[in-house]
């Protein structure tokens, strides 16, 4: 065997072992992209209802990669809203795709996520704020603080009844005059209370 055949022998191997493995990886990616939307559908059925594109919303003329670049770039940007939008544009052009799917999916949850996340950190603030109202019987702060509590429960639960509960007691503490010099202190003109 000549040294010609043996190097073109192995450059083969090499070739046809990498073509294996990137045909591996892809398979594994694409496994991976459609394990990931069937676990977030799954898990979170109310965002699989969002996969849908939105009523009236089209694709004014654009091609499938473009719908999907503009939803990447905007997805870097932070811009989620905009990035769902042109995933949900990719899913009419391409019903029933698993990337798109999984992109406008990943979206709609990164959009609740923040907006849970930023209701979750005003519900502290403003539990913070009564426990030291609270703490120095500034009842007419913690009045104005449960008032605002209340709006973040959820109708008709067993949170809300405990925030109006405590408001009525409060009020009982405003009604009475008890502390009167102490109120005004936690809530001062500094830090409006709205």
């Amino acid at each position: 065997m000549s040294y010609f055949t043996h190097t073109r022998r192995q450059t083969y191997r090499y070739f046809t072992s990498l073509k294996l493995a990137s045909t591996l990886l892809a398979s594994a990616l694409l496994s991976t992209v459609v394990l990931t939307s069937t676990v977030l559908t799954a898990a979170l059925p109310a965002l699989a209802q969002r996969v849908t594109p939105s009523p009236g919303l089209t694709a004014a003329g654009m091609t499938f990669r473009q719908a999907m670049n503009l939803g990447h770039a905007a997805s870097r940007q932070g811009d989620r809203h905009t990035a769902l939008i042109n995933f949900q544009r990719a899913l009419i052009i391409r019903p029933g795709n698993s990337y798109a799917a999984a992109a406008a999916d990943n979206m709609a949850y990164y959009i609740e996520y923040d907006r849970n996340a930023a209701r979750q950190q005003a519900i502290t603030q403003l539990e913070s704020r009564l426990a030291r109202a609270a703490q120095q019987k500034d009842w007419v702060c913690a009045a104005t603080t449960l008032d605002q509590l209340t709006t973040y429960a959820e109708p008709n639960s067993l949170n809300q009844e405990r925030l109006i509960g405590q408001r009525g007691d409060v009020s009982g503490l405003l009604d009475a005059r008890m502390d009167n010099e102490r109120w005004s202190t936690v809530c001062a003109a500094q830090r409006p209370v709205y």
